[in-house]
């Protein structure tokens, strides 16, 4: 990867393992955002209309959620990010139904339907088996019965798929999933009695809610129980 002319240099303490990209923490956002500005991203398009932040950003970049990096054909910015996907089964209760995060709502107000099952940012060089009991407890916690609770993981199912498409979360920023795709069964998961909003919900869906503490306050999310072979593929 090499930096365009134009391009300005990372924050300092920058990673050389990853010339001209940008490797600041939360406190940087304004060198962030001459770095996107530089590089021919629009960073007014962050935090608005729904889209993150320049401070959720950075804070994934803090955390090691993400990498920013210039693209090698294009030299434009890019986030790469690896993804844990789980695809959250109750076989004893609901055969042939994967659990679906329908609908996000954080502290500030802002809504957001993602209709996709459980996914996870891995966390630097984060083995996918690792994460996925970080996953659950983060994700579903707060809604599981600790006295029915069980989980396991069907190892043989994982597949790794690499997407790259632009971000939704940061429009204008291309973005590269590596994307873990795996098979768990967890237990302990309360009865659906939540009527599920958004405009892919089923008339009279039924789902439950569950409360995730972030850096940018709590964040409720909605999950349904919906046929598994919409969402077998990434």
């Amino acid at each position: 990867m090499h930096t365009s002319a134009g391009a300005s240099s990372p924050a300092a303490g920058g990673d050389a393992s990853n010339p001209g990209g940008w490797t600041g923490t939360s406190r940087d956002v304004a060198s962030l955002r001459e770095w996107l500005d530089a590089n021919g991203v629009d960073a007014n398009a962050f935090g608005v209309n729904g889209a993150k932040s320049l401070t959720d950003l950075a804070i994934e970049v803090e955390r090691g959620e993400t990498t920013l990096v210039l693209d090698d054909v294009t030299n434009a910015p890019r986030r790469d990010v690896r993804v844990l996907r789980l695809l959250v089964t109750d076989e004893a209760k609901r055969p042939g139904q994967v659990l679906v995060e329908a609908r996000q709502e954080w502290e500030s107000g802002r809504v957001r339907y993602r209709n996709t099952p459980l996914s996870e940012k891995l966390l630097g060089n984060e083995d996918w088996r690792d994460a996925v009991t970080r996953a659950v407890d983060e994700e579903l916690g707060s809604a599981i019965d600790d006295t029915q609770f069980s989980l396991k993981v069907d190892e043989s199912s994982v597949r790794r798929t690499e997407v790259d498409r632009e971000s939704l979360s940061y429009p204008g920023l291309s973005s590269r999933y590596a994307m873990f795709t795996v098979t768990c069964d967890v237990q302990g998961l309360p009865e659906p009695t939540t009527p599920v909003e958004g405009s892919s919900a089923v008339s009279g869906e039924l789902g439950f809610t569950s409360v995730e503490d972030t850096p940018s306050g709590w964040l409720k999310a909605t999950w349904a129980w919906r046929r598994r072979e919409e969402y077998e593929e990434a």
